[in-house]
């Protein structure tokens, strides 16, 4: 049985075509991710940490580090929760046919998309600890986290298909 192509050019944007448990997947993140973003700065909190890097190594920049975080991180929260919105509203118009979910989404839209599903599996891979040298094809079906493994290596993949599908 072969499946659609889940991301297919069409013009500026993209046709999307994924199984309707992936778009559930997909509809849960901005609300996994929302509290990270809108967070305060913490760098105690790693995955913060991970999507809001520090701009000055240096420790005895510490003041430039809080001005840069006052002055950036605003509009960095809002272009990433904009990506969220727009994940959420094309998802909203999406067609069901034949169990896969299917939406044309604009230039933008497609943007959006990679920006969410890069956030997403920054935050879940620093959550779970992934490294380079991690299989996480190859986590015990035991494992606590083995779900979280499935769905970041699912994530994984679907953004490199997207990365691959948008250079064409």
């Amino acid at each position: 049985m072969s499946f659609p192509e889940r991301f297919t050019r069409k013009g500026d944007g993209l046709f999307v075509s994924i199984a309707e448990a992936e778009a559930e997947l997909l509809r849960s993140i901005p609300d996994e991710l929302r509290p990270v973003l809108s967070a305060p700065v913490d760098p105690d909190n790693p995955v913060s940490e991970r999507l809001f890097p520090r701009a000055y190594l240096d420790p005895t920049e510490e003041g430039a580090e809080r001005e840069w975080q006052e002055l950036v991180r605003p509009e960095l929260v809002r272009e990433r929760v904009a990506s969220l919105e727009r994940l959420t509203k094309s998802l909203e118009r999406g067609q069901i046919r034949e169990g896969r979910v299917e939406v044309e989404l604009d230039a933008d839209e497609a943007q959006a998309w990679l920006g969410a599903l890069n956030d997403a599996r920054l935050a879940l891979g620093t959550r779970l600890g992934v490294t380079e040298d991690l299989d996480y094809d190859h986590v015990a079906e035991d494992h606590p986290d083995a779900a979280a493994y499935a769905v970041y290596g699912w994530l994984t993949w679907l953004e490199g298909d997207l990365v691959e599908t948008l250079l064409g």
